[in-house]
């Protein structure tokens, strides 16, 4: 309850500074996150609503993330979850932390960032119930344009998310882009799927037509309404799939009819 508290405290803080110095604040913080990767250097314990578990993130992420408090109570000890956007893991690792049964298959197409991920599924000792792919999901099979973002968090398909709240693209790279479809041939089929893309939600959907329609699996969704223009595309696609949209403040449950 401390740590959330003071990460609460310093979230706050940062609102109140000017843009500028907030992005040079954001870009110092993830350089030094990327130190302490590389060199294993420390981890700490992260605190969050579907569990706790060891990382070499330097402030307790997700405290109170809302969607994963959902999905936590949602989903069964036994049950295989999909993390697409898996970014460095903490869905992740919440999840397949508190329940030794559930399967996590996580897809991250970052570079870096999937090495990250898997650096903490290591640390926590779940290879076991934790499968990374290091790639985008899409509506082909294919090789993409990446943009790396200088405020990693933000890095994606799409350069407009790539350039949001001041920064910038600090490199493109080609990475693998695969159907959920075409993954679904050799993986287990997912009970829960949780999609957080950064504008590519409707190319995801679009290439898991024969998995949704077979499965029926339940989404959690991050919809990014606010600068992207993927939200009426997803909800189309959604009520294509015959599935009833729950909207909550941050986040959507999707359950078939």
């Amino acid at each position: 309850m401390q740590d959330e508290r003071s990460v609460e405290r310093i979230q706050a803080a940062i609102e109140k500074i000017p843009a500028r110095l907030r992005y040079t604040a954001f870009r110092l913080y993830f350089r030094l996150v990327r130190l302490n990767y590389e060199h294993r250097l420390t981890t700490r314990v992260n605190r969050t609503p579907g569990g706790s578990f060891r990382s070499y993130e330097l402030f307790n992420r997700h405290g109170n993330d809302s969607m994963l408090t959902a999905m936590a109570a949602f989903c069964g000890p036994e049950a295989t979850i999909y993390d697409i956007g898996a970014n460095v893991g903490i869905y992740t690792l919440a999840l397949s932390s508190t329940a030794r049964d559930r399967r996590v298959v996580a897809f991250e197409p970052a570079p870096v960032t999937a090495t990250q991920l898997r650096t903490n599924v290591s640390c926590n000792d779940l290879e076991r119930q934790v499968t990374v792919h290091q790639c985008g999901l899409g509506a082909t099979d294919d090789e993409l344009a990446f943009y790396i973002s200088t405020l990693p968090e933000l890095s994606g398909f799409d350069r407009q998310s790539a350039t949001r709240w001041g920064a910038s693209v600090e490199e493109v790279v080609s990475v693998p882009v695969r159907r959920l479809d075409t993954i679904w041939e050799t993986a287990p089929s997912p009970d829960v799927i949780k999609l957080d893309v950064e504008g590519a939600g409707p190319a995801v959907l679009r290439g898991g037509e024969a998995l949704i329609a077979e499965e029926k699996p339940v989404f959690f969704i991050e919809p990014h309404d606010e600068e992207l223009s993927e939200t009426q595309e997803m909800q189309a696609l959604l009520l294509d799939f015959d599935y009833r949209i729950e909207m909550y403040d941050t986040y959507w449950r999707c359950l078939p009819e």
